[in-house]
């Protein structure tokens, strides 16, 4: 079973709170050093998605210990098609 599922005491299973982390396209390598993977894009740019929230919080820790900036994207856009973006 992935990491990213846990298991209820009832056999139930839901997802853990994933989030996108966004990070300058400066930090690539060191968040692939990390073991993240890193997705670029012309409208997002740079992005790790859908990790759970306490392994985002570790990982912006040490890439701020590094020098670069880094924040966790709640909702971002695809989570729920249905919703409508801010202009």
């Amino acid at each position: 079973m992935p990491k990213y599922f846990e298991t209820l005491k009832i056999g139930e299973v839901r997802v853990t709170d994933l989030v996108d982390i966004a990070l300058p396209a400066a930090a690539q390598a060191t968040a692939e050093t990390l073991g993240l993977r890193v997705q670029r894009s012309v409208t997002s740019g740079a992005r790790v998605r859908q990790i759970p929230r306490d392994e985002a919080e570790l990982a912006i820790e040490y890439l701020r210990e590094w020098g670069f900036s880094a924040r966790i994207v709640d909702g971002a856009p695809g989570d729920n098609p249905g919703t409508a973006r801010a202009a």
